[in-house]
């Protein structure tokens, strides 16, 4: 496994792993003065040790760069919410945060999104919609209960053939039932336990009974167990400060790495499911519904972090005028009128999406990198698999250190 040479550098990465625990803290914190002159303090010094160290090799430069990367970004951030006199103008800020083009990326989102696919969507539901079961009834519960020992074995099976999970990993798989719309699925790393939504189930009647459809459910189940899950397994061998903990995976620049490998991961999940139909009991429309839909509201996501760019753009740019800009951009007055009346949200309102929103961009700039070196064929492969999943990295280092890890391990 990879390991830090420079003696220096791992007493830093130690240093640094718990310094993210005092950044996690203070970030739920910003209205607090006082914590913020402890977070600075505490972040100068690590930085200043940072320019101090020589490395010993390549992994040690990767590593440090990571360190810096995490620490400089994941600051910026901070700055941005919480400083009145931030100097950068909203774009470059978000240009900087999360690499060059990705806020006109996102404009060129807004400017054309997909309505022709949002109609059929929503055509396609219509009558699904109308004739669902509510999820709260007992029979309901117990149909989606039926499912968790297949989904679990499903899981388990793929994963360890795909190199996702180690031969001899297991889990817990509980059923999280419905409350208030919040309970929704998540992997725990500290118990290995995988707690499915029941909203990860839509429930239909049938021959007098409630069956449960699980497309939803496989789904978020290769998102958390081989996504996250994996991630984390596949982490624990790797320096401090890269290991997978909810401190480490939850600063900014680590987001979108954390979320690009859960969400690459579910994007197998089509696949699985189209090759077991008859055996789920499934339809091709069923799973054309569910791409579609995932597709779509990951277009939404990146519509709603424009927005509050946009937003906070007014307030900070003197004499920019939002609703003029959405109208110009879209040329349409319905999505600025809702835009004007009804967006209240900024940046920092929809900063707990950015992994989600930004996963699958910075992800796809490792695949481009890693595809140019080692072939379209490659990525196909279960060692890349695994590689991936080798440390939590600022998306800056990302792709370069699963490039290195590659060629290493050749």
């Amino acid at each position: 496994m990879f390991q830090i040479l420079n003696k220096q550098l791992a007493n830093l990465d130690k240093k640094v792993g718990d310094f993210y625990k005092l950044s996690g803290r203070y970030f739920g914190s910003l209205i607090n003065i006082y914590g913020r002159q402890i977070y600075k303090k505490e972040l100068t010094n690590l930085l200043k040790e940072s320019d101090n160290i020589k490395t010993e090799s390549k992994f040690d430069e990767l590593v440090l760069r990571n360190i810096q990367s995490n620490l400089n970004l994941n600051d910026m951030v901070i700055d941005y919410f919480t400083n009145p006199n931030f100097s950068l103008p909203v774009k470059d800020f978000f240009n900087k945060l999360s690499g060059e083009g990705t806020f006109e990326y996102l404009e060129e989102m807004v400017k054309s999104p997909p309505w022709n696919k949002r109609w059929q969507q929503l055509e396609k539901r219509q009558e699904k919609d109308y004739a669902r079961i509510n999820p709260f009834t007992e029979e309901a519960q117990k149909s989606a209960r039926e499912w968790l020992p297949k989904i679990k074995k499903d899981i388990l099976d793929f994963g360890k053939s795909e190199g996702y999970l180690p031969w001899d990993f297991d889990m817990s798989i509980l059923l999280i039932p419905p409350k208030d719309g919040t309970e929704w699925s998540n992997w725990n790393p500290k118990t290995k336990v995988f707690n499915l939504g029941s909203y990860g189930f839509e429930f239909f009647p049938e021959n007098g009974r409630v069956i449960a459809i699980p497309t939803e459910a496989y789904r978020v189940a290769f998102h958390e167990v081989l996504g996250h899950g994996a991630h984390q397994i596949h982490s624990e061998k790797m320096p401090y400060s890269l290991r997978f903990t909810e401190e480490v995976g939850s600063i900014t620049p680590t987001k979108s790495i954390t979320e690009g490998v859960a969400i690459n991961a579910e994007k197998r999940c089509y696949n699985f499911l189209r090759q077991k139909l008859k055996e789920l009991g499934l339809s091709e429309e069923k799973i054309v519904l569910l791409e579609e839909g995932n597709d779509l509201e990951q277009q939404s996501k990146m519509e709603q972090m424009y927005y509050a760019l946009i937003k906070d753009k007014e307030v900070k740019e003197k004499d920019f005028n939002s609703y003029e800009h959405i109208i110009r951009l879209t040329q349409n007055p319905i999505v600025a009128k809702i835009f004007k009346d009804d967006f209240k949200g900024s940046f920092i309102d929809v900063w707990r999406t950015i992994g989600h929103t930004l996963g699958p961009i910075h992800y796809q700039r490792m695949l481009n990198k890693v595809k140019q070196e080692a072939g379209k064929e490659y990525l196909c492969s279960k060692e890349f698999h695994k590689t991936t999943l080798n440390g939590v990295w600022s998306w800056e280092v990302y792709p370069d250190a699963v490039s290195y890890m590659i060629r290493e391990k050749a």
